[in-house]
């Protein structure tokens, strides 16, 4: 479970101990943690991961020391090569697509295969992630390479049925955000623990 773009009441999200938290160091998001953002330590080990937006190399590699980060997430349209630069600096990486019916996971996937731990498929709307839509699933029947992905797009509490319904041998995790959403960046920890209690008793 990665739960995405939290701003507010981190400590009480963490304490429902989801595997992944992701914080957004994109300036242009609503769920932008800020420029003074100070990193909560966690009583349980959660991996922290960095989303960022077509960011500067040397920016994304300040954040990460500063905040002690364990995974990047590259969510705007970066490129392979930009990829190798940070895979070599020994950042793991989660590269982000945006889906819709036209998209070729041969040939849009494939050459940041070398590079990343995980893929995180989402939604392809005009904006970077949050849009609460979901895309056809059926379509990663489509993607038969061997790195993991994290399932996303609005998903929300009523998906649980199609969730449980879904297989992929290389979904990793499921990925939540603005369907679980009060306002921007602030969750609702009760549907959230619902939610994922239910997932875990798959």
């Amino acid at each position: 479970m990665k739960i995405c773009g939290i701003k507010f009441k981190i400590q009480k999200i963490s304490d429902l101990l989801p595997d992944f938290i992701g914080f957004i160091f994109y300036p242009h998001s609503p769920r932008f943690v800020g420029f003074n953002f100070i990193m909560p330590k966690f009583k349980q080990k959660i991996l922290k991961v960095g989303v960022f937006v077509n960011e500067s190399e040397e920016n994304i590699l300040k954040i990460v020391k500063k905040h002690k980060l364990d995974i990047v997430q590259l969510h705007g349209t970066e490129s392979p090569s930009y990829c190798e630069k940070l895979f070599q600096k020994g950042l793991k990486l989660i590269k982000s697509f945006r889906i819709d019916n036209l998209f070729s996971f041969n040939q849009e996937t494939i050459d940041y295969i070398p590079f990343c731990t995980y893929f995180l498929f989402d939604s392809h709307t005009i904006h970077y992630g949050g849009s609460g839509k979901k895309f056809c699933w059926k379509k990663l029947d489509e993607y038969t390479f061997h790195v993991p992905f994290f399932l996303s797009g609005g998903i929300g509490m009523e998906d649980f049925d199609q969730i449980k319904n879904f297989f992929h041998p290389k979904m990793f995790g499921i990925d939540v955000n603005s369907r679980f959403e009060i306002f921007p960046g602030k969750k609702n920890s009760i549907k959230l623990n619902i939610f994922m209690k239910k997932i875990r008793s798959l």
